[in-house]
């Protein structure tokens, strides 16, 4: 697999590992590097570039230098069907393939575009996967839909470096509620729903050393997270997930770190976009307006250790990157501290936006360290009923 390597950009948090005995895990001890991404979109803006590969040149290195890439893909795979954006969107092979390219290993498959094509294209999502694992040079991990309606929502499966590890990825609703048969949604607003999901995440989470669940729902474009999804998530780590990875707000919410039975638990309540369209029309001179919140997020690396007693996050390090257009026109991803830095070719009056959007960014993780803006000021990280780090996007 993939070396174990990140250079760390602005915040850093160390964690301590206690963790109590549990379901038997790796042995001996295993630390793997994971990175969290938001969602990757197929705007029109996207998919008709030249070259795909383009949109992760700065910061692939990150990518394929870290044991395992999530990321949530919001749009079905049918070759069949022209590429089309919003609002019901379509990609091909090649898009999907780049994203691959630069080190993406794990995908979520379940939101609420997962029906956008109705059957044929939940039909030809799954073959398009099984088309790209079987191209792969390494395993590739999706989840989310199924063909067979009869079938269960079983986690998916990947060993890395001797570690087993399971992700599950639900949505909370469908743009077409008709495709509940195909994707798995889970609503934690209704009582029956969210009771039987957590019993999903118990019985699955025991056959595993690293366990990771995906989740798609609350409002978009709201900065914080609602007290319905805060408290929904949290019982997910209870149940027994590792890392609870939230997206569709499409834009970046807090994320922090909680003690569950002695072990450091993950929570991302919304990672934001990682590619979209949606900034293609951003004016540098209107930095605070939603198509920059929409347009920029981060990505968020964390170390686990498995061993014996369970796995643990022991260190997290996030890093703020922003869609930008190139020479070309095109939308990419860059980090920030490259766009406001000269590394990249821009206008004078970008590189002022972004090293703006830079400095908001580094509040933004100052308040991570902190913990102060889920009711923890002065970095306490209380074990099993209490929040922890966490932070908001600027």
């Amino acid at each position: 697999m993939r070396a174990v390597l990140l250079s760390v950009l602005l915040s850093t948090t160390s964690l301590p590992m206690l963790c109590a005995q549990s379901a038997p895990r790796a042995d001996p001890p295993v630390t793997l590097r994971l990175t969290f991404l938001g969602d990757i979109m197929a705007h029109d803006v996207n998919f008709r570039m030249n070259d795909y590969r383009d949109i992760y040149r700065g910061v692939q290195d990150i990518l394929l230098q870290d044991d395992l890439t999530v990321a949530n893909l919001e749009f079905p795979v049918d070759p069949t069907q022209p590429a089309a954006g919003y609002p019901a969107f379509n990609a091909n092979l090649v898009y999907v393939r780049a994203a691959i390219a630069a080190g993406i290993d794990a995908f979520s498959l379940a939101n609420n575009h997962s029906f956008d094509g109705r059957e044929e294209g939940i039909f030809q999502t799954l073959r398009s996967i099984a088309a790209l694992q079987a191209g792969a040079d390494r395993p590739l991990l999706f989840s989310g839909i199924r063909g067979n309606r009869d079938a269960p929502h079983l986690p998916q499966t990947a060993v890395v470096r001797g570690v087993r590890i399971g992700f599950l990825a639900v949505t909370q609703f469908l743009n077409l509620p008709q495709g509940q048969g195909y994707v798995d949604v889970v609503d934690y607003e209704n009582r029956d729903s969210a009771a039987r999901f957590l019993s999903r995440v118990r019985e699955a989470s025991s056959s595993y050393d690293l366990f990771i669940v995906s989740f798609h729902g609350d409002q978009e474009y709201v900065r914080e997270p609602s007290t319905g999804k805060r408290e929904f998530f949290r019982r997910i780590v209870e149940s027994g997930a590792t890392v609870v990875y939230g997206h569709h707000p499409h834009v970046a919410q807090c994320y922090e770190t909680v003690r569950v039975g002695g072990c450091d638990r993950l929570i991302l309540y919304s990672m934001g976009n990682f590619v979209s369209g949606m900034s293609f029309r951003l004016d540098p001179a209107v930095p605070s307006a939603i198509p920059a919140a929409a347009g920029e997020s981060f990505l968020l690396s964390a170390e686990v250790r498995c061993a014996g007693g369970g796995a643990s996050i022991v260190r997290v390090d996030p890093m703020p990157i922003a869609n930008y257009r190139n020479e070309r026109g095109e939308i990419v991803v860059a980090k920030l501290r490259d766009l406001s830095g000269g590394s990249v070719k821009i206008s004078s009056a970008w590189r002022d936006y972004y090293s703006e959007r830079l400095v908001l960014m580094e509040d933004f993780f100052s308040l991570c360290a902190r913990g102060a803006v889920c009711g923890t000021e002065g970095g306490a990280r209380p074990d099993a009923s209490g929040s922890s780090r966490s932070g908001s996007a600027p």
